[in-house]
């Protein structure tokens, strides 16, 4: 045989080996290599590899997250509530020897993989009413349903990712009764919430009237208090040379009160206690004049009077003529009986009390004699 045969038969040998021996892995996928049916290795590294040929074969496996989508299924509840439930899964193969061994190939897994999971779901909607399937607790019941079925599928090499439901329905012949229930719990609560609030709004309103009542007795001591402290009233006079001067201006403690009448006179509140500075100023064409008193006010009198200046200031009262019932205690304590007697004793309101009772002080006479009194009142 000649040289150029021989490198043919060499180039034909090799296309027909080289593909026998060589093969690549994706990185989407496992590769078994088994020999005669046993296992040999596990390839999970992308590249360029070797067999043997005819002796050995490959199973390749998809590596990648699968997802799959059930078909509804008919689920029982705690409270006997039949619901329609699909779902989906995600999932991958964790151990591809284990998953090739134990369920062969992809469908296979699918199988495998949705009996467990519907068995699980089942179980888990079982005890569950059918108000928590459908609203708030779905999260919590998937969660469920995923580590109970990951537990079961981690036997045949798989991983589970999570399982969600994707749609639940009621069967349409009763999807009636259960809105009409939802619709009475829902009712029910509303009623409880609106008891609660109820009792809130009374406690409120409670307190609210708690708080005014104190408020108001607070501000009518208060009131009280300021109208005792109130302020005296007086009558100024300024004269010149003992004569009334008209129009001259009056300021009291920084405040001006006004000009004087023809009598050289002037109305003024002056404060119940304090000090007082009085200024009278006069001008006319030719000249001005001006005055001065300082003095202090203990309960309504004036002491340590000074005066300076050409118009002279004085007072004419003596005592002073006080604003408010309290400047004479004797006449507050008369007028706040009397309002007292017009807020508990209403028209017609007939009272036997004895002579020596404090409440009727003022309804008996000087010299009454201490004997039981009846008076008809308003």
């Amino acid at each position: 045989m000649n040289k150029q045969a021989v490198i043919v038969a060499a180039i034909i040998a090799a296309v027909l080996i080289i593909p026998q021996t060589t093969f690549i892995v994706d990185e989407r996928e496992y590769v078994l290599v088994l020999q005669l049916g046993e296992h040999k290795r596990t390839i999970d590294e992308a590249g360029l590899h070797f067999k043997i040929p005819l002796i050995q074969n490959l199973v390749r496996l998809d590596k990648r997250v699968q997802t799959t989508d059930a078909p509804p299924d008919e689920f029982l509840t705690v409270d006997m509530e039949r619901l329609l439930i699909d779902h989906v899964s995600r999932w991958y193969i964790d151990n591809p020897l284990q998953f090739y061994v134990t369920v062969r190939d992809e469908p296979g897994a699918v199988s495998r993989l949705q009996n467990i999971i519907v068995a699980e779901l089942r179980d888990v909607v079982s005890s569950e009413l059918i108000l928590n399937v459908i609203s708030g607790e779905r999260e919590t019941i998937m969660n469920r349903v995923t580590n109970r079925s990951a537990e079961r599928v981690n036997d045949f090499g798989i991983g589970l990712i999570d399982i969600r439901m994707k749609r639940v329905d009621v069967p349409p012949e009763v999807e009636e009764s259960v809105f009409e229930r939802m619709r009475a719990e829902r009712e029910r609560i509303a009623a409880r919430h609106r008891a609660e609030g109820e009792e809130r709004a009374l406690a409120i309103r409670a307190q609210a009237d708690a708080d005014r009542n104190r408020i108001l007795g607070e501000g009518e001591a208060r009131a009280t208090r300021i109208f005792a402290e109130g302020f005296a009233e007086d009558m100024v006079r300024v004269t010149h040379n003992q004569s009334p001067v008209s129009g001259a201006v009056i300021t009291v403690n920084r405040r001006e009160i006004g000009p004087t009448d023809f009598s050289g006179q002037m109305p003024v509140s002056l404060p119940y206690s304090g000090s007082l500075h009085v200024i009278a100023d006069y001008e006319n064409d030719e000249q001005s004049h001006s005055g001065e008193l300082t003095a202090i006010i203990e309960h309504g009198r004036l002491a340590d009077i000074e005066t300076i200046g050409e118009l002279n200031i004085s007072f004419l009262n003596d005592p002073h003529i006080y604003h408010g019932y309290t400047a004479d205690e004797e006449f507050y304590r008369f007028m706040k009986t009397l309002e007292s007697y017009e807020s508990f004793l209403p028209q017609g309101t007939t009272l036997v009390l004895g002579a020596d009772s404090d409440l009727f002080d003022y309804l008996r006479g000087p010299g009454s004699p201490q004997t039981s009194i009846s008076n008809d009142l308003f």
